[in-house]
């Protein structure tokens, strides 16, 4: 670091010292994000080509000790204590296992259950209907994500949770994490607006915006069927604000 000042030093003077000082202050000062909103029928659930061998278990209590091996594995050094807070708030999950090893987990809740703190948090502004369901907190093991293995897990996901009654299945992505995008994509996924945030210092300010539509033309017949359902006039912009 000594070495990067001396050298915009003598490139910028102190000038251009101040310039890069105050660059990486506003950096930890100010963030962006954009959150894109995601949504499925469960009416059209595809069979994944390539199946990841995974067997999924609703979770439960027992299974805390082992997800607290998976928070580790991606350095989640608060799941542990968000898992077992979900538990007793009553949300749903499913953990899923290669052979005796759990290296995939998936959260979900409905409007019957409290309000999912994303919503408050993150500003996502989905209204769960009676037959909706909300979920999150997907995570598989890096070890195995080859194989279809993510893909095997949202399959039995969405059929369990369409065998439960819901019909449709939101969720988000950072729209930066493009191969989470291409997996919701391949799976029907439709994008339904985007989050922007920004954090000043520790507050949060978050924006819906709408996402301009694909042109009919160069929409797949999957993508037709979803605007067809489910584009309503809650998918217009708004704007809040969250701490």
């Amino acid at each position: 670091m000594l070495r990067e000042l001396r050298r915009r030093l003598a490139a910028g003077g102190a000038r251009g010292l101040l310039a890069f000082l105050g660059d990486g202050v506003r950096a930890q000062l100010v963030k962006h994000e954009t959150l894109v909103v995601l949504a499925k029928p469960l009416d059209a659930i595809a069979v994944p080509a390539r199946r990841g061998g995974v067997r999924l278990e609703p979770i439960e209590r027992r299974h805390l000790p082992a997800l607290r091996e998976l928070n580790r594995e991606r350095g989640d050094l608060e799941g542990d204590a968000r898992f077992a807070a979900d538990l007793d708030a009553g949300y749903g999950g499913f953990a899923g296992f290669h052979d005796d090893e759990l290296i995939a987990c998936y959260w979900w809740a409905d409007a019957s259950m409290p309000p999912h703190r994303d919503m408050r948090r993150l500003g996502l502004e989905i209204e769960l209907g009676p037959h909706d369901a909300y979920g999150f907190d997907l995570y598989v093991h890096k070890q195995h994500r080859a194989g279809g293995t993510a893909n095997d897990v949202l399959y039995q996901v969405e059929t369990a949770l369409h065998e439960r009654g819901f019909a449709r299945l939101w969720g988000w992505v950072v729209a930066e994490n493009t191969s989470a995008r291409w997996t919701y994509g391949a799976r029907g996924y439709l994008p339904m607006w985007e989050v922007r945030r920004t954090r000043v210092l520790r507050r949060w300010r978050s924006r819906r915006v709408a996402i301009a539509p694909t042109p009919t033309a160069e929409r797949t017949p999957a993508e037709r069927k979803q605007v067809a359902v489910w584009t309503s006039p809650s998918t217009s912009s708004s704007s809040s604000s969250r701490s």
